[in-house]
Protein backbone atom coordinates (compact mmCIF):
# COMPACT_ATOMS: atom_id res chain seq x y z
CA UNK A 1 0.00 0.00 0.00
CA UNK A 2 1.35 3.13 -0.69
CA UNK A 3 1.43 5.83 1.43
CA UNK A 4 2.78 9.59 1.94
CA UNK A 5 4.43 11.25 5.10
CA UNK A 6 4.14 15.42 5.20
CA UNK A 7 6.68 14.84 8.45
CA UNK A 8 8.90 12.19 10.35
CA UNK A 9 7.70 13.09 13.83
CA UNK A 10 4.92 12.40 15.64
CA UNK A 11 2.01 11.48 12.94
CA UNK A 12 -1.41 10.58 12.47
CA UNK A 13 -2.96 8.34 9.63
CA UNK A 14 -6.01 8.03 7.83
CA UNK A 15 -7.08 5.47 5.92
CA UNK A 16 -8.45 5.01 2.21
CA UNK A 17 -8.96 1.46 1.74
CA UNK A 18 -12.04 -1.09 0.24
CA UNK A 19 -13.47 -2.74 2.89
CA UNK A 20 -13.46 -6.96 2.25
CA UNK A 21 -17.08 -7.09 1.38
CA UNK A 22 -19.28 -8.85 3.73
CA UNK A 23 -16.63 -11.16 5.25
CA UNK A 24 -16.20 -10.43 9.14
CA UNK A 25 -12.86 -12.57 9.23
CA UNK A 26 -11.47 -11.53 5.94
CA UNK A 27 -12.32 -7.40 7.33
CA UNK A 28 -10.69 -7.86 10.63
CA UNK A 29 -7.36 -9.35 8.80
CA UNK A 30 -7.32 -6.09 6.90
CA UNK A 31 -7.94 -4.17 9.75
CA UNK A 32 -5.05 -5.37 11.96
CA UNK A 33 -2.76 -4.99 8.87
CA UNK A 34 -3.65 -1.80 8.22
CA UNK A 35 -2.85 -1.02 11.94
CA UNK A 36 0.52 -3.06 11.82
CA UNK A 37 1.37 -1.00 8.21
CA UNK A 38 0.64 2.67 9.81
CA UNK A 39 2.21 1.98 13.28
CA UNK A 40 5.52 0.62 11.63
CA UNK A 41 5.38 3.87 9.63
CA UNK A 42 5.27 6.08 12.91
CA UNK A 43 1.87 6.80 13.16
CA UNK A 44 0.91 6.99 17.12
CA UNK A 45 -3.29 7.30 16.09
CA UNK A 46 -4.95 5.90 13.20
CA UNK A 47 -8.88 6.32 11.31
CA UNK A 48 -10.62 3.90 10.36
CA UNK A 49 -13.84 4.96 7.63
CA UNK A 50 -17.56 4.26 8.36
CA UNK A 51 -18.64 0.87 8.56
CA UNK A 52 -15.37 -0.66 7.35
CA UNK A 53 -16.39 -3.94 9.19
CA UNK A 54 -17.98 -5.37 7.36
CA UNK A 55 -18.04 -2.63 4.11
CA UNK A 56 -20.67 -0.13 3.70
CA UNK A 57 -23.70 -1.24 2.50
CA UNK A 58 -24.98 1.50 -0.05
CA UNK A 59 -27.11 -1.49 -1.55
CA UNK A 60 -29.65 0.22 0.86
CA UNK A 61 -29.76 2.94 -1.08
CA UNK A 62 -29.92 1.06 -4.67
CA UNK A 63 -32.25 -1.64 -4.25
CA UNK A 64 -35.79 -2.79 -2.90
CA UNK A 65 -35.50 -4.50 1.11
CA UNK A 66 -33.35 -7.14 0.45
CA UNK A 67 -33.46 -9.97 3.18
CA UNK A 68 -30.59 -12.11 1.50
CA UNK A 69 -28.21 -9.45 1.33
CA UNK A 70 -29.18 -8.17 4.69
CA UNK A 71 -28.73 -11.61 6.57
CA UNK A 72 -24.92 -11.92 5.19
CA UNK A 73 -24.40 -8.25 5.91
CA UNK A 74 -25.54 -8.68 9.66
CA UNK A 75 -23.82 -12.14 10.13
CA UNK A 76 -20.67 -10.38 9.41
CA UNK A 77 -21.45 -7.53 11.33
CA UNK A 78 -18.73 -7.40 14.01
CA UNK A 79 -20.17 -7.88 17.87
CA UNK A 80 -17.70 -6.26 20.41
CA UNK A 81 -18.22 -9.54 22.70
CA UNK A 82 -16.64 -11.43 20.02
CA UNK A 83 -12.96 -13.32 19.34
CA UNK A 84 -12.68 -11.55 16.10
CA UNK A 85 -13.25 -7.61 18.11
CA UNK A 86 -10.46 -9.25 20.72
CA UNK A 87 -8.12 -10.05 17.91
CA UNK A 88 -7.99 -6.28 17.17
CA UNK A 89 -7.47 -5.14 20.09
CA UNK A 90 -4.37 -7.66 20.73
CA UNK A 91 -3.20 -6.59 17.45
CA UNK A 92 -3.70 -3.02 18.18
CA UNK A 93 -1.63 -4.00 21.78
CA UNK A 94 1.10 -5.68 20.01
CA UNK A 95 1.49 -2.54 17.31
CA UNK A 96 1.44 0.10 20.21
CA UNK A 97 -1.07 2.40 18.53
CA UNK A 98 -3.92 4.46 19.05
CA UNK A 99 -6.72 3.45 16.63
CA UNK A 100 -10.08 5.10 15.59
CA UNK A 101 -12.18 1.65 14.24
CA UNK A 102 -15.73 2.40 12.53
CA UNK A 103 -17.80 -0.67 12.32
CA UNK A 104 -21.49 -2.60 11.78
CA UNK A 105 -22.09 -3.33 15.44
CA UNK A 106 -24.25 -6.48 16.21
CA UNK A 107 -25.84 -6.18 19.72
CA UNK A 108 -28.75 -9.15 20.21
CA UNK A 109 -30.52 -9.05 16.62
CA UNK A 110 -29.65 -5.43 16.05
CA UNK A 111 -27.20 -3.28 14.22
CA UNK A 112 -25.43 -0.08 14.62
CA UNK A 113 -23.06 2.10 12.70
CA UNK A 114 -20.74 2.23 15.63
CA UNK A 115 -17.00 3.40 16.55
CA UNK A 116 -14.22 2.99 19.28
CA UNK A 117 -11.02 4.13 19.87
CA UNK A 118 -8.41 1.54 21.54
CA UNK A 119 -5.53 2.96 23.58
CA UNK A 120 -1.95 1.26 22.76
CA UNK A 121 -2.35 -1.23 25.78
CA UNK A 122 -5.03 -2.84 23.54
CA UNK A 123 -8.28 -1.34 25.85
CA UNK A 124 -11.46 0.24 24.65
CA UNK A 125 -11.00 3.98 26.00
CA UNK A 126 -14.43 4.96 23.79
CA UNK A 127 -17.64 3.33 22.39
CA UNK A 128 -19.90 5.26 20.64
CA UNK A 129 -22.69 4.96 18.39
CA UNK A 130 -24.18 7.19 15.41
CA UNK A 131 -26.68 9.15 16.71
CA UNK A 132 -29.15 9.53 14.36
CA UNK A 133 -28.40 6.57 10.99
CA UNK A 134 -28.75 9.02 7.66
CA UNK A 135 -32.11 8.01 5.52
CA UNK A 136 -32.28 4.25 4.26
CA UNK A 137 -29.45 3.35 7.10
CA UNK A 138 -32.88 3.73 9.01
CA UNK A 139 -33.77 0.22 7.70
CA UNK A 140 -30.90 -1.49 9.24
CA UNK A 141 -29.16 0.63 11.79
CA UNK A 142 -30.42 1.89 15.18
CA UNK A 143 -30.19 5.32 17.09
CA UNK A 144 -27.63 5.69 19.36
CA UNK A 145 -28.29 6.01 23.63
CA UNK A 146 -27.23 9.13 25.60
CA UNK A 147 -23.89 8.02 26.34
CA UNK A 148 -22.55 8.05 22.42
CA UNK A 149 -22.60 12.30 23.18
CA UNK A 150 -19.06 11.02 24.75
CA UNK A 151 -17.21 11.37 21.36
CA UNK A 152 -13.88 12.21 22.79
CA UNK A 153 -11.32 10.91 25.30
CA UNK A 154 -7.47 12.29 26.32
CA UNK A 155 -5.55 10.06 23.95
CA UNK A 156 -1.52 9.92 23.11
CA UNK A 157 1.07 13.06 24.49
CA UNK A 158 -2.06 13.91 26.12
CA UNK A 159 -3.85 14.98 23.02
CA UNK A 160 -8.07 15.13 22.72
CA UNK A 161 -9.01 12.63 20.24
CA UNK A 162 -12.37 11.96 18.97
CA UNK A 163 -14.77 11.02 16.12
CA UNK A 164 -18.00 11.27 14.46
CA UNK A 165 -19.14 9.25 11.20
CA UNK A 166 -20.20 10.77 7.67
CA UNK A 167 -23.61 12.95 8.21
CA UNK A 168 -22.82 13.48 12.20
CA UNK A 169 -21.01 16.11 10.65
CA UNK A 170 -24.01 17.37 9.02
CA UNK A 171 -25.85 17.83 12.65
CA UNK A 172 -24.69 21.39 14.04
CA UNK A 173 -25.84 20.50 17.49
CA UNK A 174 -23.75 17.63 17.73
CA UNK A 175 -20.81 19.04 16.36
CA UNK A 176 -21.12 22.28 18.27
CA UNK A 177 -21.02 19.53 21.49
CA UNK A 178 -18.50 17.44 20.11
CA UNK A 179 -16.24 20.56 19.72
CA UNK A 180 -17.10 21.56 23.52
CA UNK A 181 -15.32 18.29 24.69
CA UNK A 182 -11.71 20.38 23.95
CA UNK A 183 -11.49 17.62 20.80
CA UNK A 184 -7.86 18.43 19.14
CA UNK A 185 -7.52 15.50 16.74
CA UNK A 186 -10.69 14.61 15.06
CA UNK A 187 -11.50 11.32 12.92
CA UNK A 188 -14.24 11.99 10.26
CA UNK A 189 -15.32 8.46 9.35
CA UNK A 190 -16.70 7.93 5.54
CA UNK A 191 -18.15 5.46 3.59
CA UNK A 192 -17.15 5.65 -0.40
CA UNK A 193 -18.83 8.67 -2.58
CA UNK A 194 -18.21 9.88 -5.96
CA UNK A 195 -17.50 13.32 -7.29
CA UNK A 196 -20.37 15.79 -8.64
CA UNK A 197 -18.20 15.70 -12.46
CA UNK A 198 -19.24 12.04 -12.22
CA UNK A 199 -22.73 12.81 -11.54
CA UNK A 200 -22.87 11.63 -8.15
CA UNK A 201 -25.90 13.35 -6.49
CA UNK A 202 -24.46 17.09 -5.10
CA UNK A 203 -25.75 16.41 -1.60
CA UNK A 204 -24.37 12.70 -1.60
CA UNK A 205 -21.30 13.46 -3.77
CA UNK A 206 -17.17 13.38 -2.23
CA UNK A 207 -16.98 16.38 -2.97
CA UNK A 208 -19.93 17.60 -0.23
CA UNK A 209 -18.18 15.17 2.53
CA UNK A 210 -14.75 16.93 1.65
CA UNK A 211 -16.46 20.51 2.59
CA UNK A 212 -17.92 18.95 5.60
CA UNK A 213 -14.74 17.47 6.78
CA UNK A 214 -12.96 20.72 5.89
CA UNK A 215 -15.38 22.66 7.52
CA UNK A 216 -15.11 20.85 10.38
CA UNK A 217 -11.59 21.35 11.23
CA UNK A 218 -11.99 25.41 10.62
CA UNK A 219 -14.98 25.98 12.30
CA UNK A 220 -13.86 23.38 15.66
CA UNK A 221 -9.75 24.54 14.70
CA UNK A 222 -9.20 20.84 15.21
CA UNK A 223 -7.35 18.14 12.77
CA UNK A 224 -9.47 16.01 11.17
CA UNK A 225 -8.38 13.00 9.84
CA UNK A 226 -11.17 12.61 7.21
CA UNK A 227 -10.67 8.65 6.39
CA UNK A 228 -12.59 6.84 3.48
CA UNK A 229 -14.32 3.70 1.88
CA UNK A 230 -13.48 2.67 -1.80
CA UNK A 231 -14.99 0.54 -3.96
CA UNK A 232 -13.61 -1.64 -6.70
CA UNK A 233 -15.58 -1.52 -9.76
CA UNK A 234 -15.97 -5.40 -10.40
CA UNK A 235 -17.33 -5.63 -6.62
CA UNK A 236 -20.44 -3.32 -7.91
CA UNK A 237 -22.24 -6.64 -8.01
CA UNK A 238 -21.45 -8.01 -4.85
CA UNK A 239 -22.22 -4.79 -3.44
CA UNK A 240 -25.85 -4.74 -4.62
CA UNK A 241 -24.89 -1.20 -6.87
CA UNK A 242 -23.87 -2.85 -10.31
CA UNK A 243 -26.03 -0.64 -12.91
CA UNK A 244 -27.93 1.32 -10.08
CA UNK A 245 -27.93 5.49 -11.02
CA UNK A 246 -25.97 7.36 -8.94
CA UNK A 247 -24.66 4.20 -6.47
CA UNK A 248 -22.29 2.10 -8.97
CA UNK A 249 -19.24 4.59 -8.46
CA UNK A 250 -17.02 3.05 -10.77
CA UNK A 251 -14.26 5.68 -10.25
CA UNK A 252 -13.73 4.30 -6.72
CA UNK A 253 -15.46 6.54 -4.49
CA UNK A 254 -12.62 7.80 -1.78
CA UNK A 255 -11.47 10.90 -0.62
CA UNK A 256 -9.54 10.56 2.04
CA UNK A 257 -7.31 13.56 4.04
CA UNK A 258 -6.02 15.40 6.74
CA UNK A 259 -6.66 18.96 7.47
CA UNK A 260 -5.19 21.42 9.55
CA UNK A 261 -7.37 23.67 12.39
CA UNK A 262 -7.34 26.09 9.79
CA UNK A 263 -8.84 24.35 6.92
CA UNK A 264 -5.77 23.72 4.84
CA UNK A 265 -5.34 19.66 3.92
CA UNK A 266 -1.36 18.48 4.99
CA UNK A 267 -1.94 15.52 2.49
CA UNK A 268 -1.31 15.45 -1.29
CA UNK A 269 -4.48 14.50 -3.36
CA UNK A 270 -5.22 10.92 -3.67
CA UNK A 271 -6.79 9.16 -6.57
CA UNK A 272 -10.43 7.79 -5.82
CA UNK A 273 -9.42 4.09 -6.85
CA UNK A 274 -6.34 4.06 -4.65
CA UNK A 275 -6.04 2.22 -1.33
CA UNK A 276 -3.60 4.47 0.41
CA UNK A 277 -2.32 5.38 4.39
CA UNK A 278 -1.78 9.18 4.35
CA UNK A 279 0.24 10.21 7.46
CA UNK A 280 0.84 14.36 8.45
CA UNK A 281 2.67 15.64 11.34
CA UNK A 282 0.63 17.38 13.78
CA UNK A 283 1.65 20.52 16.42
CA UNK A 284 -1.26 20.67 18.64
CA UNK A 285 -0.03 24.54 19.39
CA UNK A 286 -1.47 25.02 16.05
CA UNK A 287 -5.18 24.54 17.46
CA UNK A 288 -4.32 27.02 20.09
CA UNK A 289 -3.40 29.61 17.37
CA UNK A 290 -6.67 28.96 15.36
CA UNK A 291 -8.63 29.16 18.27
CA UNK A 292 -6.92 33.09 19.03
CA UNK A 293 -9.33 34.04 16.42
CA UNK A 294 -12.58 32.02 16.61
CA UNK A 295 -13.09 29.89 19.43
CA UNK A 296 -16.69 29.05 18.77
CA UNK A 297 -16.90 27.40 22.19
CA UNK A 298 -15.21 29.69 24.23
CA UNK A 299 -15.23 33.35 23.85
CA UNK A 300 -16.43 33.50 20.16
CA UNK A 301 -19.68 32.35 21.81
CA UNK A 302 -22.40 34.46 23.70
CA UNK A 303 -23.92 31.65 26.14
CA UNK A 304 -26.04 34.32 27.31
CA UNK A 305 -27.64 34.56 23.93
CA UNK A 306 -27.84 30.77 22.86
CA UNK A 307 -27.00 27.79 24.46
CA UNK A 308 -26.86 24.25 23.99
CA UNK A 309 -28.74 21.66 26.37
CA UNK A 310 -27.28 18.32 26.39
CA UNK A 311 -29.43 15.11 27.71
CA UNK A 312 -26.84 12.55 28.72
CA UNK A 313 -29.36 10.42 31.07
CA UNK A 314 -29.48 6.75 30.43
CA UNK A 315 -32.49 5.51 29.56
CA UNK A 316 -32.49 1.62 30.11
CA UNK A 317 -35.15 -0.73 28.22
CA UNK A 318 -36.33 -2.17 31.14
CA UNK A 319 -37.05 -0.14 34.18
CA UNK A 320 -39.08 -1.15 37.52
CA UNK A 321 -40.61 1.44 39.40
CA UNK A 322 -40.02 1.79 42.89
CA UNK A 323 -36.58 -0.08 42.62
CA UNK A 324 -33.01 1.53 42.79
CA UNK A 325 -31.68 0.53 39.71
CA UNK A 326 -27.53 0.01 40.32
CA UNK A 327 -26.81 -1.59 36.81
CA UNK A 328 -24.20 0.40 34.74
CA UNK A 329 -25.83 0.93 31.46
CA UNK A 330 -22.80 2.42 29.53
CA UNK A 331 -21.92 1.20 26.18
CA UNK A 332 -18.25 1.16 27.53
CA UNK A 333 -19.35 -0.65 30.65
CA UNK A 334 -20.29 -3.72 28.43
CA UNK A 335 -16.91 -4.34 26.82
CA UNK A 336 -15.25 -7.21 28.80
CA UNK A 337 -11.32 -6.20 28.71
Amino acid sequence: MKYFHVAANSQVAAIQAEPAWWDLKAGVAKTISLIKEAASNGAEFIGFPESFIPGYPLAIWAQPFNPVFLSKFQNNALSVHSPEFKEILDATKEAGIWVLLGFTELDGASMYAAQVIINSEGLVVLHRRKIKATGQERTIWGDAPADSLQSAVKGPGGAIIGGLMCWEHMQPLLRYHHYSLGVQVHVASWPYCDSVANGAPPQFSSDAQVVQSKFAALEGQMFVISSTQIINSKNAELCGVKGALHWEMPHGGGFAAIYGPDGTQLTPPTKPDEEIILYADIDLEATKLAKLTADAVGHYSRPDLLSLRVNKRINPLVSYDGAEDQQDYTLLSRIVQ
